[in-house]
């Protein structure tokens, strides 16, 4: 969806044309969505649970990216609805695990398949997102998530048991109050707050390993008193 979101703001009409089309196209699936302006930078709403799922099922894609394009990203959108649905089953065979490893591979490979032919030419296919878009819970997904599937099949559950919606905000939470920022990016110094952490670690790291003091007690000298 960021993606998406990402692409749509870029265009020169997305003021005046693209933003209130898209807010309207979110009420028509009955889910609050609105962008909004951060400073000089368009945000939007964060999509969570029922809402974020209702939006990958209904929202219509392909009526603001033309072409081919949009109709693939709108399939993309539905195909990983699908196989989050299967997440939720209470009883998966071996085979259908093993469908669900190829299909989520192949939702990768769709997502950032490049452009194909030749430019500007009849036969030219439009590339979706790039290699560098695809983050580690995409990767999570589709290399690990069968396995742990498989596994937990092994011992008589799924995946439908667990949930890190409470991890997930207990960093999110974490972060805030440490950083005073998210790692979206922000912080109290302007810096990423993932670079803040790391920057925070490394001088543990340093102090340990050179048994460097954390400390420091400091005396105050008055050279009127005699005495100190």
């Amino acid at each position: 969806m960021e993606c998406l979101f990402a692409d749509l703001i870029k265009k020169k009409e997305f003021q005046k044309q693209i933003k209130p089309a898209v807010e309207l196209a979110f009420k028509n699936i009955k889910v609050h969505f609105k962008f909004f302006q951060s400073g000089k930078n368009w945000n939007w709403t964060s999509l969570m649970g029922p809402d974020k799922k209702k939006t990958l099922k209904e929202f219509p894609v392909s009526q603001f990216i033309p072409d081919i394009r949009g109709e693939d990203i709108e399939k993309l959108w539905r195909e990983f609805y699908r196989l989050y649905t299967i997440l939720h089953k209470e009883y998966l065979s071996d085979q259908e695990i093993d469908q669900f490893e190829i299909d989520t591979q192949n939702w990768i490979c769709t997502f950032y398949r490049p452009t194909q032919g030749h430019m500007n030419s009849g036969t030219q296919i439009s590339g979706l997102y790039r290699k560098d878009d695809v983050t580690p819970y995409m990767h999570v997904f589709a290399k690990h998530v069968p396995q742990f599937m498989r596994q937990l099949k092994e011992i008589g559950l799924s995946l439908r048991t667990f949930s890190t919606s409470s991890i997930e905000k207990k960093n999110h939470n974490h972060v805030c109050l440490f950083f005073g920022g998210t790692t979206m990016g922000g912080g109290t110094d302007g810096k990423s707050v993932v670079y803040n952490i790391m920057s925070f670690e490394n001088r543990q790291l340093f102090y340990l390993i050179n048994n460097t003091p954390k400390k420091i007690i400091a005396r105050n000298i008055d050279v009127n008193n005699k005495e100190s």
